[in-house]
């Protein structure tokens, strides 16, 4: 059994959930989620153009069910963890 699967908010592709990542919302602004974060969560393929089709298609504030900002520390973080992501598999 390959476990759960969820939906990549960018794309809509869905996938196990270990292959995405996991977003949340801190104070109005969307972050990546910390390990054994509890709330409302999002998830988005490790791809950069999943990151931006969300955007397009105002996902994250549908996903969180209200206002969630996209700001640049959290597209840095999100690359970041989109390179790592690459470097281990």
């Amino acid at each position: 059994m390959t476990g759960p699967e969820r939906t990549c908010v960018g794309c809509r592709r869905q996938r196990p959930q270990p292959d995405l990542i996991r977003l949340g919302l801190e104070a109005g602004r969307v972050r990546l989620a910390r390990p054994g974060s509890t709330g409302r969560g999002a998830y988005l393929c490790a791809e950069p153009a999943c990151l931006e089709a969300a955007g397009k298609r105002r996902a994250f504030a549908r996903a969180f069910r209200g206002p969630a900002a996209v700001d640049d520390v959290f597209v840095a973080a999100f690359v970041q963890a989109c390179v790592e992501r690459k470097v281990v598999r």
